[in-house]
């Protein structure tokens, strides 16, 4: 996946970023999703090119035995980040220049656990744990986040600025 060359003025686009998805923009170009409960809108960004990726990822772990033969890598935590720095890497762009912000994440689910029932079932709260320790491990900085609660979230992602613009229903719109 590569940017599509564009003759003459600056133009603005907004590149939707879908579930289990991710895309990227430069200079002017905004990426957007909707939809953010359990999920993490993950975004890299180059300052210097103007260069920006953004990832919505569903669900921790892509080495689960029953996703294995997932075929979209943005859908997991560990796979999104690997397809992403590829991606840069093949542009000439170094993970160190990269920075990262994410925004989702939270509890949409309320579920009745008994106390013989194990494990942690707070999806988005596993989703922003996997996010952070595969940024860690890439040695990529996390510079902003807006994460957990109980609400939905859509954002938009400016590449010219890095600027990340949260909306929710309940709590209006922030930047970060």
């Amino acid at each position: 996946m590569l940017f599509k060359k564009r003759p003459g003025w600056l133009t603005l686009e907004r590149i939707k970023v879908g579930m289990a998805d991710w895309k990227l923009a430069q200079n002017q170009d905004t990426l957007v999703t909707f939809g953010l409960g359990s999920c993490v809108g993950l975004g890299l960004l180059d300052e210097k090119t103007k260069s920006a990726a953004m990832a919505h990822i569903m669900l921790p772990d892509s080495k689960q035995l029953r996703f294995r033969q997932e075929t979209s890598p943005a859908k997991f935590a560990d796979t999104a980040i690997m397809i992403m720095l590829k991606t840069f890497e093949k542009m000439g762009i170094s993970k160190q220049r990269l920075k990262a912000k994410i925004v989702g994440g939270a509890n949409m689910f309320i579920i009745a656990r008994s106390t013989a029932t194990r494990g942690n079932f707070n999806v988005g709260q596993r989703n922003v744990a996997a996010v952070k320790e595969q940024l860690e491990q890439t040695g990529i900085p996390l510079v902003g986040e807006d994460t957990g609660g109980s609400v939905g979230r859509s954002v938009e992602f400016f590449a010219k600025n890095g600027i990340m613009r949260v909306r929710t229903a309940l709590a209006g719109e922030r930047d970060i």
